[in-house]
């Protein structure tokens, strides 16, 4: 039979079923025609099989518990590492030639009021080192000097094995210093990268679990009120507790043999709770309705699989896309971000289209009981056969922004041009300990690090000068070549002072140093080693054919002068030397390499993710326009977030509401993970728009009202789902760690402005504007005019 266009005043009267659906009256004996007939059978095979499914996941969950509980403990702070770059061949040259520990701990020890030279403050350091030294994989542990107080000290703690290893046995580390200053006027701190990264790790599990807390009971207050019945309410947060464990228990096997980001467990929590509220108060929502439309459990369960389920379907693969994109970047952290998202979208779309529907099943029109009063009168569906309705608020709202489709479309891209405006002074750097909450041990550590010792927070740009031939840099000839490169690299802009073997440190310029010729001569002779400071100096900066140049330079970190000064370096230090490799590294050339490594292979992500998104949504909606727009919305969505964290944590506005210290940057990771993360996730709301509104379209052949009737049917939802995805996020907003921070803030503002000003104006005012080329698929006859 052919399905003939309906008029304006048929479907402004009423009813506006699925493709294939008759009269309310027959709804229920009458089944789907094409791609909704497989959707269908499987929505009724679950509805036979629902007890079986119900029992699998019991199991599934139960035996998931312990291995969702062991992951933390698998999670690491670091994963930062790549190859290829100056920075890293000058830090694997210092650990193969200079014998730099693979990992390092400082104990810093402060007391109130008893100076360093005091034999029971001496005692209490001498205790510690020689405790320390019997630990584990501890090579040695140096007591350095005395701080700017008189009253600071600290202890190298020298590791041969990786920061990991340390990161997992630091509590046992902990022992040994609380045994060491138990009696002792001093107060140890322990800190260094490891530390940091521990500390890292244990705020992220607190502030996890503390958003958990926080978000579920608020959002179970929104669901009731969305719901006005107790049961409904509960389902979407029964299965967010299930998906989540469930993801992670499946991310324990990686994580086993493979480096996860600590942050995992965020990612996690924030994209499972949210996704799996979405998606089942999509599917709730529809089952309701088809129940109310007077359809028998197993035919509404075979609808609401076959429709809201198909939505789920491709919503869960966008934001999978999304995820596998951060899989280009060619990063651990963002490998293991990767990973463990596209794990948490699989566990929340199975549940959502297994468990769910076997749960629905079950219930049948229990779903309704437990009432709330007035709101389950106000939020309960109405029967289809009660009379007929014009619209409600969002179809009206539809067809007010489709009469004046162009004056919408302005303001609407002023607006969102206003809000991505500070994309354009976007300045990305490394975060250090400086992230954490001024609390905690490490951080504290540092603190009083750097106040007592400024020598240690300068961040030394660090040279590394290698004959080719493979000759002893204590040559004449090869000594004037590295004498003219130190001379040339103190006189570079910014640089305040340059250690070399022929440039002795200005700290020890304290007695008439040797002259360069001098110099020469001791080193020739081999004299030097009976002068200390040039034996020390030596020991320092020189390994046979290699010797390292510190310099010292009053740039802070990831500003752009530092960044020019290592792009002048790398230009101009080789054509200074003959015959020599000059390698640029140090903290600074890390971060800037890190950095450039990053945003070198995001374009590769990018591309991935929106072409993609693009075929995927091609095969949904079998349209060419349709995905294109979704895509340029979407990208809109995350120019909006990108400026909100411009705004907030780069120029620091609202720090005190949030609790953090601006450092004049976004962490680098952030635009990335974002851009990948939100892509799917705000799609999630166009795909259900979308996917209601052609099957509106595909019952109507009406353009206008088919945007009208899916924005009633769909906005209220959106705009629930929405406001629920903003309770767990913007629970994230307010945790302890800036890049968590970042994260919640950045999902809470792409959703807002995706739920509201895209969704409900944009969409609407666009698809006005392309009339039937909406529908338009090369191959297939335009739709007739007056019918858009």
């Amino acid at each position: 039979m052919q399905l003939r266009d309906r008029t304006d005043d048929e479907i402004a009267s009423g009813s506006s079923s699925p493709p294939g659906a008759e009269s309310a009256a027959n709804e229920g004996r009458h089944e789907p025609r094409g791609l909704y007939r497989i959707g269908f059978a499987y929505g009724r095979f679950i509805y036979k099989a629902r007890w079986i499914v119900l029992a699998l996941w019991v199991i599934g969950v139960a035996m998931s518990l312990p291995f969702a509980a062991k992951v933390p403990s698998l999670l690491t702070g670091g994963g930062y590492t790549f190859q290829g770059s100056d920075a890293t061949r000058v830090s694997t040259i210092l650990s193969d030639k200079f014998h730099q520990p693979p990992s390092q701990v400082l104990v810093v020890f402060q007391s109130t009021a008893t100076p360093v030279s005091d034999p029971a403050y001496q005692a209490e350091v001498q205790n510690f080192v020689g405790r320390i030294t019997s630990f584990p994989h501890v090579t040695s542990a140096q007591p350095a000097g005395v701080g700017q107080d008189g009253r600071t000290t600290y202890v190298n703690v020298n590791f041969n094995t990786n920061s990991d290893w340390v990161e997992h046995h630091l509590d046992d580390l902990r022992s040994q210093v609380n045994a060491s200053v138990a009696d002792g006027p001093a107060r140890a701190y322990i800190t260094g990268n490891p530390a940091v990264y521990e500390t890292f790790n244990k705020i992220t599990e607190s502030d996890t679990k503390r958003a958990e807390i926080t978000a579920m009971p608020i959002a179970l207050l929104v669901l009731l009120v969305v719901f006005g019945t107790l049961v409904a309410a509960v389902m979407p947060l029964l299965l967010a507790l299930v998906a989540v464990p469930v993801a992670l228990a499946l991310v324990y096997p990686i994580a086993l043999h493979t480096e996860m980001s600590t942050f995992v467990s965020n990612v996690a929590t924030i994209v499972g709770l949210g996704i799996s509220i979405d998606y089942s108060l999509f599917m709730v929502r529809r089952f309701r309705d088809e129940l109310a439309a007077g359809r028998t459990v197993r035919d509404a369960i075979g609808w609401t699989v076959a429709t809201a389920g198909e939505a789920i379907l491709f919503s869960g693969m966008t934001v999978m896309i999304g995820f596998c994109g951060l899989l280009l970047i060619g990063l651990p952290f963002m490998t293991s971000f990767g990973i463990g998202g596209a794990i948490v979208v699989v566990a929340a779309v199975s549940a959502a289209l297994t468990l769910l529907p076997a749960l629905l099943s079950i219930l049948g029109h229990r779903i309704n009981t437990l009432r709330l009063p007035v709101l389950g009168r106000l939020t309960m569906p109405k029967p289809a056969n009660t009379g007929t309705t014009r619209g409600g608020f969002w179809q009206k709202w539809a067809f007010g922004v489709m009469r004046r489709p162009v004056l919408v479309l302005v303001l609407v891209c002023v607006v969102l041009a206003a809000l991505g405006w500070p994309i354009f002074s976007l300045n990305i750097g490394t975060p250090n300990a400086s992230s954490l909450p001024k609390t905690t041990e490490a951080r504290q550590g540092l603190d009083i690090l750097n106040a007592q010792f400024p020598e240690t927070n300068q961040n030394p740009v660090l040279l590394t000068v290698q004959t080719r031939d493979g000759s002893a840099i204590l040559t004449p000839a090869n000594l004037v070549q590295v004498d003219a490169l130190t001379q040339w690299v103190a006189a570079q802009q910014h640089v305040t002072s340059v250690t070399s073997v022929t440039r002795l440190p200005e700290t020890r310029q304290g007695t008439p140093q040797p002259t360069y010729g001098q110099l020469v001569a001791l080193y020739s002779s081999g004299a030097y080693t009976q002068n200390p400071a040039l034996s020390q100096l030596v020991k320092a900066t020189v390994a046979g054919d290699t010797t390292l140049i510190s310099v010292s330079t009053n740039t802070k970190m990831d500003s752009p002068e530092g960044k020019a000064l290592i792009d002048d370096l790398r230009a101009g230090a080789p054509s200074q030397v003959a015959g020599m490799t000059v390698l640029v590294g140090g903290f600074q050339a890390t971060s800037l390499d890190f950095n450039r490594y990053l945003y070198g292979n995001f374009p590769k992500a990018i591309l991935f993710i929106l072409v993609a998104t693009y075929i995927l949504l091609l095969i949904m909606f079998r349209s060419v326009i349709l995905p294109l727009k979704a895509v340029l919305m979407n990208v809109l969505s995350v120019t909006a977030a990108y400026g909100a964290l411009i705004f907030i944590f780069q120029e620091g506005h609202f720090s005190n509401i949030l609790g953090f210290t601006s450092d004049g940057f976004l962490d680098s990771t952030i635009p990335i993970l974002l851009f990948c993360i939100l892509f799917g996730l705000s799609m999630d709301y166009e795909v259900f728009l979308l996917s209601r509104i052609r099957e509106e379209w595909l019952n109507t052949h009406n353009n206008r009202y088919a945007v009208a009737r899916g924005l009633e049917k769909t906005g209220g939802v959106i705009t629930n789902a929405a406001l629920l995805f903003v309770i767990v996020t913007g629970a994230f907003t307010f945790t302890s760690i800036v890049i968590t921070q970042e994260m919640g803030l950045g999902m809470t503002v792409a959703v807002l402005v995706d739920a509201t000003i895209i969704r409900t104006l944009l969409v609407p005012a666009t698809m006005r504007l392309l009339g039937r080329w909406n529908w338009w698929l090369p191959g297939r006859p335009l739709p007739p005019k007056q019918s858009a």
